[in-house]
């Protein structure tokens, strides 16, 4: 007979749709040996329990696997959070909760990634943190040759679960580990024998329980509906009648959302009350000292002051005052005082200091009442090769959770740098934590210092110690000085005197001094296409200064140039504006340029040179000659062609819209007839007028909004006034 080639097909691809769902990955849990006298006498203590009086919340350490270098993480802060989500919903009938204990550890290990054996079980105990629930997090989980879900410990045998990257995100799988780490079985056990329909036996067979029906093992026997499917008989005859949504059976995943039954909860809260006690120690933190007068400051000059170390991280920070055992890394001395705390990141010591260990400073409760202009401040020192991140986080729940408001990665340089945090987003009473991670090396020491919180009106309060006298100027003479190469970039900006390696391309001589820096942009891949270099300053103290005013030469020539902007900070690096932007091809030669700060006057920044690289080697762009000056001609007394500063008037401003009045009376006597100029922020020339009566109008309809900048200008001299379009 000719077969049918059409059923075949359909048959084949019913036999791999069947198989594929009775493959689905299942759990590895296993009871020890005996569990099911535990069970018995536990039956007891079910049998008299009493729900949790109040809610308790309970502390979980989440560990995720990485490769040896640090790369390919198994699941993410946002993957993390979903399963906090879930075991938080799951729980919740039985006042129970959970948060995160301490920042998330990461395990480098590129045996372990992307394939964890459930054979290296017992090595996971080194990484346990005894008074938390510790989760751990692989790409995929193996038992012998066969791929699961997960498995979790028992009470008595090790205080964690283990969870497959994939599986934790289907919505039931963490919930039912924990189940496991909290004594309960799967429904369908057979370790003090099965269940018989009738239920005469619930009590001593099964999973112990007479409020979960007795149950075949659902592999393969539950349809997408969730309806059972199978026809399987016990002992005596009788059909299963399974529960196709409890958490803890083996029906499809995203069939198990009935959670637990009465007696299932029950065991759970007798667990958490004997076997794992010591979470509830966890729940019930210290008093917090509240901080409520301001402004206020720690430097801890007398010891930590009001902060605090966590427990649970790697390492401590410590308290110090004369330069770090390493050579290198760390700070000579403090920004504020004479101590400072920083991370030790050495190898040799005990606990070792690096790769990636994390320490983690605790602050004080912080009450900001109403304020609506609070702000942060504090030094921090960042100087290694193998520098790490420094982090700053905010709770807004009694430290159960935090946010991560700033944070600085990489060499900054041998300098106090400042970092300014605006706090008006927050209210009442807040906890911030300082979370150092050593890097790849011995080589990164990270230290802070001069912790500040005060009401900064309009602008942030400063305690910037970079650039705070001007005039300044920076022509690289020797080297980059307190200028710091950032990490996050692509390349880095280099020092030369003469011209750059490559042809056509580059100056060949520096425009002030004997050092230039430039990017190198040969190597297709490396130094093109668009990479980016990143040089940032010091910080710059302009909170007594005004009309301050950036130059600096440029050059850029290549017939494939990309793009080079200067930028600015209010916050510490935390956010970036570009203030100046040039693109292209400009020449063989040097050009200068001057950007206004004006509008940053009152307030601290940093600046940092961003070029970008572009589609050749062709492309390489050099900068010289910063120069940082403050109180320009807008204070002169001088009358030079009737142009001063004290008789010079333009209103409405701030100005809406509408006609724009600029007035200057001396200029009708002196007959001197005056150009004025109207730029953008950017220096971009708008407008040109004439003002030859003392007194005109310019209509600003057609500015958006923004800063422009008004240009007084006769032969010798020239007055500038700001205006602000809103």
């Amino acid at each position: 007979m000719k077969p049918n080639k059409k059923l075949f097909i359909l048959l084949t691809l019913v036999m791999i749709i069947t198989i594929s769902f009775a493959q689905e990955e299942e759990c590895g849990a296993e009871p020890p040996k005996d569990y099911g006298t535990f069970m018995l006498k536990r039956l007891v203590s079910i049998a008299n329990a009493k729900a949790l009086s109040s809610p308790v919340s309970l502390p979980i350490q989440h560990h995720v696997s990485r490769n040896s270098s640090g790369n390919n993480p198994a699941v993410s802060s946002a993957e993390i959070q979903n399963v906090m989500d879930e075991l938080n919903a799951t729980y919740a009938p039985m006042n129970i909760s959970f948060y995160n204990y301490g920042p998330t550890r990461f395990i480098d290990n590129s045996s372990w990634n992307p394939s964890f054996n459930k054979n290296n079980d017992s090595q996971l105990a080194q990484y346990e943190v005894a008074e938390a629930i510790n989760i751990f997090y692989f790409t995929e989980v193996l038992s012998g040759s066969s791929t699961i879900c997960g498995f979790a410990k028992f009470p008595g045998t090790g205080n964690r679960a283990i969870l497959d990257a994939s599986c934790s995100q289907n919505g039931s799988t963490s919930a039912h580990e924990l189940g496991h780490y909290f004594s309960i079985l799967h429904t369908h056990s057979t370790s003090n024998g099965r269940e018989l329909v009738q239920r005469t036996n619930c009590n001593n067979a099964g999973d112990f329980f007479c409020d979960t029906p007795a149950d075949p093992r659902l592999s393969s026997l539950v349809n997408t509906s969730c309806n059972y499917t199978g026809s399987a008989t016990d002992a005596n005859g009788d059909q299963y009648q399974p529960d196709t949504r409890n958490v803890m059976s083996y029906t499809r995943k995203s069939c198990r959302t009935g959670g637990f039954t009465n007696q299932q909860q029950d065991a759970i809260v007798v667990s958490l009350q004997s076997d794992r006690a010591y979470l509830l120690d966890a729940t019930n933190p210290p008093a917090c000292t509240v901080i409520s007068n301001f402004p206020y400051n720690e430097s801890f000059e007398s010891g930590f002051g009001e902060w605090s170390n966590a427990s649970g991280d790697d390492i401590q920070w410590t308290r110090d005052s004369a330069g770090t055992p390493s050579t290198g890394t760390g700070p000579s001395n403090a920004t504020e005082g004479s101590s400072y705390l920083y991370t030790e990141a050495s190898t040799n010591v005990t606990p070792p200091g690096s790769p990636n260990k994390v320490a983690i400073l605790n602050s004080p409760c912080i009450d900001l009442g109403s304020s609506s202009n609070m702000f942060l401040t504090f030094g921090y020192h960042m100087l290694g090769t193998a520098m790490g991140t420094l982090e700053l986080l905010v709770s807004t729940n009694d430290g159960i959770s935090y946010t991560s408001i700033w944070n600085k990665s990489g060499n900054q340089g041998d300098s106090w740098n400042e970092a300014i945090v605006d706090l008006s987003a927050y209210s009442g009473v807040i906890r911030l934590q300082l979370k150092g991670t050593t890097g790849s090396g011995w080589s990164s020491d990270i230290a802070i210092d001069d912790i500040n919180i005060s009401s900064g009106s309009t602008n942030p309060p400063s305690t910037c110690t970079g650039i705070t006298s001007f005039p300044y100027q920076k022509s690289f003479e020797p080297d980059f000085g307190s200028w710091t190469q950032e990490t996050n970039d692509d390349i880095d900006w280099s020092l030369d005197s003469n011209t750059t390696p490559s042809s056509n391309t580059g100056p060949s001589a520096p425009t002030h001094g004997t050092n230039y820096a430039f990017t190198e942009a040969s190597g297709n891949g490396t130094g093109f296409p668009n990479k980016t270099a990143l040089l940032t300053s010091p910080c710059i103290d302009l909170t007594n200064e005004t009309n301050t005013q950036l130059t600096f030469d440029y050059h850029m020539y290549g017939s494939n140039m990309g793009t080079l902007e200067m930028r600015a900070s209010t916050d510490g690096g935390s956010s970036w504006a570009t203030i100046w932007s040039q693109t292209g091809d400009q020449g063989n030669n040097w050009n200068s340029q001057t950007v206004s700060l004006s509008t940053y006057s009152g307030t601290a920044i940093q600046l940092q040179i961003k070029g970008t690289t572009g589609s050749s080697f062709r492309s390489d762009m050099a900068i010289d000659n910063i120069n940082i000056t403050s109180g320009s001609s807008d204070n002169a007394d001088d009358d030079i062609e009737g142009i001063t500063s004290d008789s010079i008037s333009i209103f409405p401003n701030p100005i809406a819209s509408g006609l724009l009045n600029i007035e200057h009376p001396k200029i009708a006597k002196s007959n001197a007839p005056v150009n004025i100029i109207i730029t953008d922020f950017l220096g971009k020339r708008i407008d040109v007028l004439a003002l030859n009566t003392g007194t005109t109008t310019y209509d600003t309809s057609s500015l958006s909004k923004g800063v422009y900048f008004i240009i007084f200008e006769g032969e010798e001299s020239k007055q500038t006034r700001k205006l602000i379009k809103q």
